[in-house]
C-alpha cells in the first residue's frame, strides 16, 4: 500500500476493471488516461486536506497535531473513489465537449458510485500512516573494477524510517557492466525521517529481490553485479495504516 502523495492511488488496470469500455472510448476520443488519473488525484488531495481540516479548530498549533494529506496511505476504498472520481471526469469531460447522451448516462453512473465510495471511505476511516516515508528516487551507480562477468541488471531502492517500516520502492534502473567490472549502488536521496535503505536487484525489472539483510545505513555503498544477486523478498507495497481515521459527514441542524 503507497501513501497517497507517491501518486495517483488507482491504475488503468482499474479503470478499465470497473469500465471494459474505457480503453476503446478513450482511443476513439483520443484521451489519455493517465492525465486523468493524475488530476483526479490532485483534486483527490484537495478534497482530503478539506475533509480532514474541517472539523478541527482553527488554532493552527492544534491542527498540526492531527493528520493531514501527508499521513494518508492508499487504502483499497481510497482506491475506490479515486477510481470512480477518474472515470465520472473522463466521461464528464467527453460529455460537456461532445453532447453524447451516452457519455451524459456513464458521468451520471460514475458521479453516483464516486458519492457512494466517499461516503464509505469516510466511515470506515482513512489509513493514517504515524511517520510516512515517501516513495525512494532512484539509485545511484559507480562503475568499479571486479573480478566479475558483465551483464545486464535492474536495481531500486527503498526508504526505512524509525520504526522500521520501508516505502515504495523506487522506480528500477537498467545497469550494463562489462567483464572485470561491478558497480556501487548508493543512494541519491533520503527523506528526511529516513535512517536507512534496502536495496532491490534482479535480472529482469519485474523480478527483484532484496539484496541486504539489515536495513543499510545512508552513506553505505553495496557493491554489485548481475552474477552476485542473491534470490530474497520482493519490494513490498509501501506502508500500511496504523490506524483507521473516520471522518463521517456532518448534519448540521437548525
Amino acid at each position: 500500500m503507497a501513501m497517497l502523495l507517491d501518486g495517483p492511488p488507482s491504475t488503468i488496470e482499474d479503470l478499465n476493471a470497473r469500465d471494459f469500455d474505457v480503453l476503446n472510448i478513450a482511443g476513439a476520443e483520443g484521451v489519455d488516461l493517465s492525465v486523468k488519473l493524475t488530476l483526479a488525484a490532485a483534486d483527490m488531495k484537495v478534497a482530503i486536506a478539506n475533509i480532514l481540516r474541517a472539523p478541527l479548530p482553527s488554532y493552527a498549533e492544534v491542527q498540526s497535531s492531527f493528520p493531514a494529506v501527508k499521513n494518508v496511505a492508499a487504502t483499497p476504498n481510497l482506491r475506490l473513489w479515486h477510481t470512480f472520481m477518474t472515470l465520472r471526469m473522463f466521461y464528464q469531460d467527453l460529455y460537456y465537449s461532445r453532447l453524447n447522451d451516452r457519455y451524459q448516462a456513464r458521468m451520471k453512473l460514475y458521479r453516483d458510485e464516486e458519492s457512494r465510495a466517499l461516503d464509505d471511505l469516510r466511515a470506515g476511516g482513512f489509513g493514517i500512516v504515524f511517520d510516512p516515508i515517501p516513495q525512494a528516487l532512484p539509485p545511484g551507480t559507480v562503475v568499479v573494477a571486479s573480478s566479475d562477468a558483465g551483464g545486464t541488471m535492474y536495481v531500486a531502492v527503498s526508504y526505512m524510517n524509525s520504526r522500521m517500516e520501508e516505502g515504495l520502492a523506487s522506480e528500477p534502473i537498467e545497469v550494463d557492466t562489462q567483464n572485470d567490472t561491478a558497480v556501487d549502488v548508493n543512494l541519491t536521496a533520503l527523506s528526511d525521517n529516513g535512517i536507512g535503505w534496502n536495496l532491490y536487484a534482479g535480472t529482469d525489472p519485474t523480478s527483484l529481490t532484496l539484496q541486504n539483510t539489515t536495513p543499510l545505513d545512508p552513506l553505505a555503498a553495496v557493491s554489485l553485479a548481475p552474477g552476485r544477486i542473491i534470490p530474497g523478498a520482493k519490494p513490498g507495497c509501501g506502508q500500511t495504516g496504523n490506524f483507521l481515521y473516520p471522518v463521517p459527514r456532518r448534519i448540521l441542524r437548525g
